[in-house]
């Protein structure tokens, strides 16, 4: 069997060997065709990751890989920093605890100013509160300049009321400010403005 093999390669290479012209251009042929094929297939994937790179060109500006490290951590502090803006949902029991210390108080009408969407949860829990103790609540966002922290409009002793029960449900420091037309209407304000470190 080994000795038919070499007689047909033997032949086929006499053959070659006739017509060497012939066999190099078809060889040239066949290696022109699967480059052909090869670029088509390969330049539409080179040409995608070369645009990536353009792209990751574009968004660092020429930064180095270090420079553009730094970048992202900033912006990850910058990130953890916007979120301890934001004020917390007050726990159950916290509720409970506002609840039972304004519940004595009477019913009054308050109205609950968040500064913007990092007191939106602390204001709807507030909101909630003083309504199910039979208060009228609701959420205003007709005040301007909200000042940062809680505040309590005005001072009274229903307001002092007010500061201690949100100083101990939220465990933050809380503000009586003075404002006459709030006490001529017999009304009180809660205002949560940016939340202080």
């Amino acid at each position: 069997m080994f000795e038919q093999f070499v007689q047909y390669v033997l032949g086929e290479v006499r053959l070659i060997a006739e017509a060497p012209l012939v066999f190099g251009a078809a060889v040239l042929f066949l290696g022109a065709m699967i480059w052909v094929a090869l670029r088509w297939r390969y330049s539409g994937i080179i040409e995608h990751r070369n645009r990536i790179i353009a792209l990751y060109k574009a968004r660092l500006n020429g930064a180095t890989p270090d420079q553009a490290k730094a970048k992202i951590d900033s912006l990850e502090g910058q990130v953890a920093s916007l979120k301890n803006r934001e004020w917390p949902k007050l726990t159950s029991a916290a509720v409970t605890d506002f609840e039972s210390i304004l519940a004595s108080q009477g019913s009054h009408v308050v109205s609950v100013l968040p500064q913007d969407k990092d007191s939106v949860f602390l204001a709807r829990d507030l909101v909630d509160a003083f309504k199910r103790i039979g208060w009228k609540a609701k959420r205003d966002m007709s005040m301007n300049d909200v000042p940062d922290g809680l505040s309590v409009w005005p001072q009274d002793d229903v307001a002092r009321a007010i500061c201690n029960a949100l100083m101990m449900a939220t465990g933050a420091l809380v503000t009586l400010r003075e404002d006459q037309h709030l006490k001529d209407q017999g009304t009180y304000a809660i205002g949560i403005g940016y939340k202080l470190d």
